[in-house]
């Protein structure tokens, strides 16, 4: 209980802290931190977390922009031309194709599902509830419902909320090409999958204005978020080509043997697998191939994930209680991977030391990463390999700032988290195999020192990645103002930086730039930070999954000409919760101010403690 206590500790002192100051109450973000240096009086230093927590928010700005711009209305307009091209129903996999159909466009408009069929209806029922595992009465297959638990930044608006369940939906519900015991399917259940998987291939394929949305819809989604590593519409549409007097069976198997021979096979297990009850010759990832409506993004951190996990690793052999573990059959065994396994293999001694020390690594059939996966991680596409080539960059090279080694991994932990949280709704999750404004205060003193963490590299990274962004969302002149005039702030920052390293003193005008710098933010995203988490890995033996969180802000403080400069910093979580009540914002923020149930958390070691 010893971590638990250090946090109780750190919460209560920020309280103290705050009551010091003559605050009400403990900054709920770190904006809130830069507004009361204002109304104190007292001068910004600007961190490197504030920076990055700045363009964080400005991605998912962007990101949410297109969602309820482009990708929600894109999606809805798809959902219904398709319906509108449905043919005379001649069976039951048309059907249940159209009640597919039926149950996103209620999903997306918010229809109860009234007149449709008592499928669709209790679908319907069952997705909404988000209640827990439990066979799908429409689509043939037990479902784990509480992945549909509208969570993030969906639960902001009706519409966002709406779009959340209808593409977890859409990407959830798998269409599998192969039966097994290991995952309840029968060879029924898999003709019946996949005749519809092959229906929606034909008659998306076969229509020219469906395949283009289609594929118009897949572009944007990866060009932000990556590819796929699923079988793909058109590996369906080839094969029913190919094989078109063949039965549901056969095309099966050439879908599988078309998978295995073009690496169109799941290295991220993304549900419940019995591995236990898995045939002669068959692999988990067998059993999951097949194709998903709106195929969920393959990331390489998910990827890895599922290498640092039961099955992949076996029994603990030490005699601890690492927070890795769970029970399996009775047996001791890794449920559990760690961000601190990402941050080791990406080049920080603090991360590897700290797993040492835990005992995280001492399993049976252990494989730390080797070369080829920190390539995996830095090679990734969309926005995810360039933000690991900027952790592993700050981690190992970023030493001559003020930073340390344990601050720039708390920075990329968190860092890690906030991009997580961003594109949770599109990517993978792994599973643990399972068997048997402005303030309006007037200053009490002119503010005539700042100080910004000089860390040029890292700017010009994040100014680069802006830009690549710009390219992305060019046809919304909004959203390009914003990125551009957030690229300048970074290039302004770069600047200012370079002038630091060279003991420049600072202008007056880059003293005030710095010191409004969290003023001109807000005005620029029209938000302001607030504690966050997001599920990254599921453990349905124990009903667990691991959460990512953001908690309140850490105070930083740096003397400069015998003034004290305040600034903040990121407070990271790795916890545990249980399956059925997957954590939103809201939900979090609520735990974090109970320090009883914050007590009662098991937390990882890499979670932020004041003194390591």
């Amino acid at each position: 209980m010893r971590r638990q206590t250090w946090i109780i500790l750190v919460v209560a002192a920020m309280v103290l802290a705050a009551t010091t100051n003559g605050l009400a109450k403990v900054p709920q973000g770190m904006f809130q931190i830069y507004e009361q240096n204002k109304t104190l009086g007292i001068g910004n230093y600007i961190t490197e977390d504030f920076i990055l927590l700045s363009y964080g928010m400005v991605v998912n700005t962007a990101v949410t922009r297109m969602e309820e711009t482009v990708f929600y209305p894109e999606f809805m307009a798809f959902v219904n031309k398709i319906k509108e091209t449905f043919p005379e129903l001649k069976s039951s996999e048309h059907q249940s194709c159209l009640d597919f159909l039926n149950v996103l466009a209620a999903l997306l408009s918010g229809d109860a599902g009234d007149g449709e069929t008592p499928e669709v209806f209790a679908e319907l029922k069952q997705v909404r509830h988000a209640g827990g595992m439990a066979m799908s009465p429409l689509m043939h297959q037990k479902i784990d419902y509480t992945q549909f638990r509208i969570r993030g930044k969906y639960t902001r608006s009706e519409e966002l909320g709406r779009y959340f369940q209808a593409m977890k939906y859409a990407g959830g519900i798998f269409f599998p090409v192969l039966e097994s015991n290991a995952t309840g399917i029968s060879p029924e259940q898999a003709d019946f999958l996949t005749e519809q998987a092959l229906w929606f291939a034909r008659n998306i394929h076969e229509n020219k204005t469906l395949l283009k949305a289609y594929q118009g819809f897949e572009k944007n989604i990866q060009a932000l978020f990556g590819r796929c590593e699923d079988l793909t519409l058109e590996d369906y549409y080839q094969i029913d080509l190919q094989m078109e007097e063949a039965n549901v069976a056969d095309k099966r198997k050439a879908l599988l043997a078309l998978a295995r021979d073009t690496d169109k096979q799941p290295s991220v297990i993304s549900g419940p697998v019995r591995v236990d009850l898995l045939e002669k010759g068959v692999q988990s990832r067998d059993v999951l191939t097949g194709w998903r409506f709106i195929p969920q993004r393959y990331t390489p951190d998910r990827a890895l994930f599922q290498k640092w996990v039961y099955d992949q690793v076996q029994e603990y052999k030490g005699e601890k209680k690492p927070f890795s573990h769970t029970i399996v059959n009775g047996r001791v065994v890794k449920g559990y991977p760690l961000g601190l396994e990402l941050m080791s293999l990406l080049g920080s001694e603090v991360a590897e030391k700290k797993l040492e020390i835990g005992d995280e690594i001492n399993y049976q059939g252990y494989k730390k990463g080797d070369d080829a996966s920190r390539a995996m991680l830095l090679g990734a596409d969309g926005m995810k390999g360039a933000h690991f080539q900027l952790m592993t960059d700050w981690l190992v090279n970023g030493k001559d700032v003020q930073a340390d080694d344990h601050r720039r991994l708390n920075s990329c932990l968190a860092f890690w988290t906030y991009t997580s949280y961003i594109s949770q709704l599109y990517t993978k999750q792994s599973y643990t195999s399972v068997s048997k404004g402005l303030g309006l205060y007037t200053p009490s003193q002119k503010r005539n020192t700042a100080w910004l963490e000089p860390a040029s590299r890292l700017y010009e990274f994040l100014e680069s990645r802006i830009t690549v962004l710009q390219s992305i969302v060019k046809e919304s002149e909004n959203l390009s103002g914003i990125l551009q005039s957030y690229a300048g702030i970074l290039n302004r920052c770069r600047k200012i930086a370079d002038q630091e390293v060279a003991n420049q003193p600072l202008k007056d005008e880059d003293i005030e730039f710095l010191n409004t710098l969290d003023a001109t933010l807000s005005s620029l995203i029209h938000q302001k930070d607030f504690p966050i988490v997001v599920d990254v890995h599921t453990e349905p033996t124990a009903g667990k999954v691991l959460e990512e969180g953001l908690g309140y802000p850490r105070i930083v403080e740096k003397k400069m000409q015998e003034q004290s400069l305040r600034g903040a910093l990121f407070s990271y979580y790795e916890f545990k919760y249980p399956i059925n009540s997957r954590l939103t914002d809201e939900n979090w923020q609520l735990l974090l101010s109970n320090p009883e149930r914050m007590g009662a958390l098991e937390f990882s070691p890499g979670t932020t403690i004041e003194k390591d």
